[in-house]
């Protein structure tokens, strides 16, 4: 590199970054935010004309590999795998420049000196990546006059994410591209620690901020949760008394009706009738309607002239009118034990 003035430029718009260029050449040097992404522009050209200097390519998206599961904002990110940089430097190449008139690349050769430099700039940041590097020559023909070019890129990768950075010396109508001068440039960036100390703080802000709308969320749904959850508990509440309800109503009704078919109705105290109700309900069972001597009811099956009832345990026997003592003996039973029941008509 020839003997060289050197000055120190910072970025114009937020101060984020220095970068020393060549003193008495034009220069755009300016931090632009793409979305939630941030670029850096560095351009500067020779007082002649004859020499370009871009670092950087704020056209390049960050890339996320397709198993991380980012939703990316199209412009500003893509979906891609991590590439090294002897693979992405031609490709880049190709599709930057490809188009211009008398293209031609020639062979890409790795950098591990920009590989070092860049690792040990991570480190002092408390950053870990992975980090490939690679240089090559080109050119191509610009308005009529021969441009040769000397371009370095890295890719660097954070792991779910990573990012590829382009450096270019151009040197328009002859001559070769200075490696030390491109090389100086690059090494000489700087991020501002007051920059970087108001980043770090207004992420911090943002992510309490956050944490609180979080927990705002949550107390919101946990309060709406519970709510409906009383309402249900409430809504049960108030089914399980209607049907109790609804249960208790029933079995009223029910002992009421069945007290009605036992209630006496028409004959005279010695020969108590049933109410036409209960007359019909033993007419369909076939049954009858016997009362004992001391007052009990017993259903018995239909058919006999005359009933006989053991109080004891409410056994009975049906037989003809003609029936006596000697019958109950025929058939083994003691007469003493059983009594004449009154049938209920």
């Amino acid at each position: 590199m020839t003997a060289t003035e050197w000055r120190s430029v910072a970025d114009v718009n937020e101060a984020s970054f220095t970068v020393d260029l060549p003193a008495g050449w034009s220069h755009d040097v300016r931090l632009l935010r793409v979305g939630p992404a941030q670029r850096r522009v560095v351009r500067a050209v020779s007082p002649d004309g004859s020499l370009r200097l871009s670092l950087h390519d704020p056209d390049l998206p960050d890339f996320y590999e397709p198993s991380s599961g980012m939703f990316i904002q199209p412009g500003v990110h893509q979906l891609a795998g991590y590439v090294d940089a002897e693979a992405f430097l031609p490709q880049y190449l190709s599709q930057r420049f490809g188009a211009a008139p008398g293209f031609r690349a020639g062979a890409v050769q790795p950098e591990p000196e920009l590989v070092q430099a860049t690792h040990q700039r991570a480190a002092e940041a408390g950053v870990r990546l992975r980090c490939t590097a690679a240089s090559a020559r080109f050119g191509f023909t610009d308005q009529g006059r021969t441009v040769e070019a000397l371009g370095f890129v890295s890719t660097n990768s954070f792991g779910p994410s990573w990012m590829a950075d382009v450096c270019v010396l151009f040197v328009t109508g002859g001559g070769e591209p200075d490696r030390a001068l491109l090389l100086k440039a690059m090494y000489s960036e700087r991020t501002s620690p007051q920059w970087r100390a108001a980043e770090n703080q207004l992420f911090a802000n943002q992510q309490a901020i956050n944490a609180q709308q979080s927990a705002a969320w949550m107390n919101l749904n946990t309060t709406m949760h519970n709510q409906r959850m009383g309402d249900i508990v409430a809504a049960g509440a108030a089914n399980t008394a209607i049907h109790e309800q609804r249960v208790a109503m029933g079995e009223a009704s029910t002992a009421s009706f069945l007290n009605r078919l036992n209630q006496p109705s028409g004959g005279t105290a010695d020969s108590p009738g049933l109410d036409a109700q209960h007359s019909w309900i033993n007419a369909m069972r076939e049954e009858e309607t016997v009362r004992t001597a001391s007052g009990d009811d017993v259903q018995v099956d239909a058919g006999a002239d005359r009933y006989f009832v053991d109080e004891r345990n409410r056994r009975w026997v049906g037989a003809s009118g003609s029936a006596d003592a000697n019958d109950f003996r025929a058939a083994g039973l003691n007469p003493d034990d059983y009594q004449e029941g009154q049938i209920r008509r």
